[in-house]
């Protein structure tokens, strides 16, 4: 157990026990208040009860209308000890005592200044006053003759102090509840301690909030976009950069179905799959991504995914420069080793004394070079198309295979929809793949790869034709557009054509494939100049 469970607990040990105690104290005086004033009020109706009981009695009229206390002296002493009463008074019209529990008081003006409403009104009420006894709750009745006059008042009390030590045993058992509460908050604390801090991780409440906020505003500076899942599919958090490159508004989007918001995103597909994806190229809300996806577990149990994405437009300068810097080292490599061999041919020549044929290789190499970009200058109209086609021309040379650029190759307007990044890929990984077929067939090679660009009509046209091995009849064109499958055994592979199948996709073109297996293969792609509406 760490010192921050320690910390955790005792405060919260702390906490509830002022917590349940305070409750406790002020439940207790309520409670202890109310019974008292039950208590008093029923003493009170009790006391009224009887002293309407003895004003109505012919004894207690003759003992006032005669002055004879010892008419209902002894009567008056028994039923104030069955009652329990402090004491039964009984005075006459001008308030002298005819009867009082102690006889030396007999005869006395009658005390506590609450005789008023019952001698002159005429009337019955509980009273709470000092008398000669001390503080008490009160009945009080007139005495009314049978002429319909006011004779005198009865007045029977209970005094407080007495029903304050009726009440008191109710102390003692608050006092019994407070320990128990304590002691049971001992336990509930505890038990609250390890059930909260569990799903945090054992952080302290204040930790937790300060990692919270911090992962908040972590997220907020992050150029990509991230957002993540509950398992229910349900949107449960998106930072302003995936807003912004989703154009999603969050007040509208969160805790809702994910699906509802984006439909065109498959996230929710990593719960039942249970498989994560990296790098992995989608187009989200007609915006073309690059996205990592992951699962979030606890415990071994799958409780959402989370994504993580960035426009493909914002690293395509990058890329684009690595592609041509690439592009050119692959030139460079192949011109270099062309040239050197070049060079010890001219070498070899000069130094038998063939200066004819050394001028005529001169020619010859200089004249093939200067018609492939010329035709390359003049036929393709983008600079990065017409790079890549020279980078592979020069890069069939040096593994002794030919790259022929059909005649009638023509590209004099790329559509502004369509980005010339996704073309190089395209053509590109068309040619690479040609180049595997043809290098893995068994015979020798004598075939040209022969590629094609045209823009002619309402489609830029992308052929790639080999003579090579062919497609394996074991793996269907929808499995080979599938990222990861590959008809090669080396790892790394099963890219290029998942990578082209999705670029065709998002131009809402067309990928077809004619492939016979030992006889070659050819690969067509069609992309509509104008954007579908």
């Amino acid at each position: 157990m760490s010192w921050r469970d320690l910390n955790f607990r005792r405060r919260l040990l702390t906490v509830m026990t002022i917590s349940g105690v305070g409750k406790l104290l002020i439940l207790s005086v309520c409670a202890f208040l109310y019974i008292k004033h039950w208590e008093s009020q029923d003493s009170g109706d009790k006391a009224l009860g009887v002293a309407r009981f003895l004003a109505q009695s012919p004894l207690v009229m003759m003992a006032i209308e005669k002055n004879a206390p010892l008419l209902i002296e002894e009567k008056i002493e028994r039923l104030r000890s069955s009652i329990g009463a402090a004491f039964i008074v009984v005075g006459n019209k001008e308030g002298i005592r005819i009867a009082h529990p102690i006889k030396e008081r007999i005869g006395k003006p009658m005390q506590g200044g609450d005789n008023q409403q019952a001698l002159e009104l005429g009337e019955s009420y509980i009273s709470y006053a000092k008398g000669s006894l001390g503080h008490s709750v009160r009945g009080k009745t007139p005495i009314i003759n049978d002429r319909g006059e006011i004779i005198g008042v009865v007045s029977v009390g209970y005094l407080l102090t007495t029903i304050d030590s009726k009440v008191s045993h109710f102390l003692s058992f608050f006092l019994g509840m407070a320990v128990l509460v304590i002691f049971a908050n001992t336990l509930i604390a505890n038990f609250v301690a390890r059930r909260f801090q569990k799903p945090i991780f054992g952080f302290e409440p204040e930790a937790f909030g300060r990692l919270y906020k911090e992962q908040q505003v972590t997220l907020s500076t992050l150029r990509e976009g991230v957002l993540s899942i509950d398992a229910n599919g349900k949107l449960r958090s998106i930072n302003k950069s995936a807003c912004d490159i989703l154009g999603i508004d969050p007040k509208q989007s969160l805790n809702r179905l994910f699906i509802e918001v984006l439909p065109d995103s498959d996230l929710t597909k990593l719960l039942v799959t249970q498989q994560s994806e990296h790098d992995i190229e989608l187009i989200l809300n007609g915006q073309a991504v690059i996205a990592n996806r992951e699962l979030i577990k606890m415990d071994g149990e799958v409780i959402g995914a989370v994504s993580s994405f960035r426009r493909k437009d914002e690293i395509s300068e990058l890329t684009t420069q690595l592609s041509q810097v690439k592009q050119y080292a692959d030139l460079l490599r192949s011109q270099t080793h062309e040239h050197r061999n070049k060079l010890n041919t001219i070498s070899g020549l000069i130094q038998l004394g063939k200066i004819e044929e050394v001028q005529q290789i001169i020619g010859q190499e200089s004249l093939r070079y200067q018609k492939l970009i010329e035709f390359l200058r003049e036929s393709i109209s983008a600079p990065m198309i017409a790079g890549v086609l020279l980078g592979k021309s020069e890069r069939a040379r040096e593994l002794g295979l030919v790259l022929d650029i059909e005649e009638g190759t023509q590209l004099t307007h790329l559509p502004e929809h369509i980005r010339a990044e996704d073309m190089v890929t395209i053509i590109g990984n068309l040619i690479d793949n040609a180049f595997d077929a043809t290098l893995n067939q068994s015979k020798e090679v004598t075939e040209p790869i022969i590629v094609s660009v045209t823009d002619f009509g309402q489609e830029v046209i992308i052929e790639v034709e080999d003579k090579g091995c062919g497609l394996p009849q074991a793996f269907s064109f929808k499995q080979l557009t599938q990222r990861g499958v590959s008809t090669k055994p080396e790892q790394g592979r099963g890219v290029g054509l998942h990578l082209i199948q999705q670029l065709v996709d998002h131009y809402h073109g067309e990928f077809t494939v004619r492939s016979d297996e030992g006889k070659g293969t050819l690969m067509t792609i069609y992309l509509p100049k104008k954007l579908h509406s």
